[in-house]
């Protein structure tokens, strides 16, 4: 390790002490909604998977991963831009121009929305039989495709981050999996049919959408900030760099389909739905497992813009330390939970029928605990204004994981997947490494 990253953490900059301990305060109040929405994660995921049973479970999560890598392609994410131009609008009390950021971001989440929604619903039709989904299945992932018109919701997100208002994120975040459950539960009591959780969800999108843009605009308000229309042409003139900016920080998040829904239709189109079942389950534990991360990672973003602003690199170097020695800590704990409960979490929450992902589950939350090591690097490089950097390094550890994939899939079967995962995760964490150590010499 060099000298420049073995340095002291305590006394050596107050505004990255500052920049720091608030993010730990945001991300409190961000793991609140996301902790709570965790555990009733768990609950709603119990319900179908054990309704459904494991074949039925993995058509389930097909359709979701299928949805969900449309939206994600095609979505951007606007809250990265609302903060990152946002941010000085709102510090110079330039309202008109924050306006008009605000309403180039809603345009594109209004774009994204209509058209991943059309796509989805082709798509499913055109795929489905390869999917190896019925044809009532199939159109069962063509209605799901439309819920994909109203689960845009970034400039929501941005406003009440921009406005540092992360209490208000939280509870207004917590309503999707709130509202889940209530639909998985009414889906139960209807008698617990596919096209019942599916339904829930979509509905669950649609409130979380509107409640999200209900407490935006109450803020909006609060902060003085006028409704209506704004004009957004000649965004560009007065935001140099925007529309680069939010191609490719939607780019960068494309690539993440690649890590989260590829997998699991890609071992549901290889094995069957039953491994897509397991795969899926497995991911979700490990998912909820780390929330406490994500939430951080969230949090940690406003507050490296600001100091990329004002202190440079130093700065954010002390932050990135403090933050992936919390990360790793958090990672190790998860893992030594996993290898000794990980089959009673499968059995408590799927049923003995899961049971047979335990492997799967533990060597994702390993690569987990990998990839969480490293996640505040990807947000210094966007802080910076350098996202496209982040788009290389995760673009070639992704190109990695398609041929790890493909290789470790056709030999091991689900397993290969899992351990496809570990390995484009530790080549992630070192190209984001490399990408921060010589932005960092250039900025100096």
């Amino acid at each position: 390790m060099s000298r420049r990253w073995a340095m002291p953490l305590g006394g050596r900059d107050a505004h990255a002490d500052g920049a720091f301990r608030r993010a730990l305060e945001n991300a409190a109040w961000l793991f609140g909604g996301k902790g709570a929405g965790a555990l009733l994660s768990l609950v709603y995921l119990a319900i179908v998977a054990q309704t459904l049973g494991v074949a039925t479970f993995g058509i389930f999560a097909m359709i979701l991963a299928f949805g969900q890598a449309i939206g994600t392609v095609v979505g951007f994410q606007s809250w990265q831009t609302v903060i990152r131009y946002g941010a000085r609008h709102l510090a110079d009390g330039n309202v008109g121009a924050l306006r008009a950021v605000l309403g180039f971001t809603t345009a594109l989440d209004l774009c994204a929305g209509v058209f991943a929604a059309g796509l989805a619903s082709l798509g499913a039709l055109a795929v489905g039989s390869t999917l190896g989904w019925l044809d009532q299945e199939a159109q069962l992932a063509v209605w799901f495709g439309l819920s994909l018109l109203f689960g845009q919701r970034g400039t929501p997100t941005g406003i009440l981050r921009l406005f540092a208002r992360f209490d208000l994120a939280a509870w207004s975040e917590f309503t999707l999996p709130a509202a889940r459950l209530v639909g998985t539960c009414a889906a139960w009591a209807a008698g617990g049919s596919l096209a019942g959780f599916l339904i829930a969800w979509g509905v669950a999108e649609l409130a979380t959408t509107v409640v999200m843009w209900a407490t935006a605009a109450s803020q909006l308000r609060a902060q003085g900030v006028a409704a209506g229309l704004p004009r957004i042409r000649g965004i560009a003139d007065g935001n140099p760099g925007i529309l680069r900016f939010a191609v490719l920080t939607n780019l960068t998040s494309s690539i993440g389909l690649i890590w989260q829904q590829v997998p699991i239709l890609a071992v549901g189109w290889i094995t069957g739905p039953a491994g897509a079942g397991g795969y899926r389950i497995a991911m979700q534990l490990g998912t909820a497992l780390t929330k406490p991360v994500t939430s951080l990672a969230r949090a940690l973003y406003p507050e490296m813009a600001k100091l990329t602003a004002t202190r440079g690199a130093f700065a954010v170097r002390l932050v990135l330390i403090r933050a992936a020695l919390l990360t790793t800590a958090i990672g190790l704990l998860t893992i030594l939970l996993v290898a000794v409960a990980g089959e009673s979490l499968l059995s408590l929450i799927g049923g003995p029928g899961y049971i047979f992902a335990y492997r799967i589950f533990l060597v994702l939350t390993i690569a987990s605990a990998v990839n969480l090591s490293g996640f505040g690097l990807e947000p210094a490089l966007v802080a910076f204004g350098r996202p496209d950097k982040a788009l290389v390094a995760r673009g070639l550890a992704s190109i990695g994981y398609l041929v790890f994939l493909g290789v470790l899939l056709g030999t091991m079967g689900p397993i290969g997947a899992a351990w496809a995962t570990l390995a484009a995760n530790a080549c992630s964490v070192m190209l984001l490494h490399i990408a921060f150590r010589s932005l960092e010499r250039q900025v100096a």
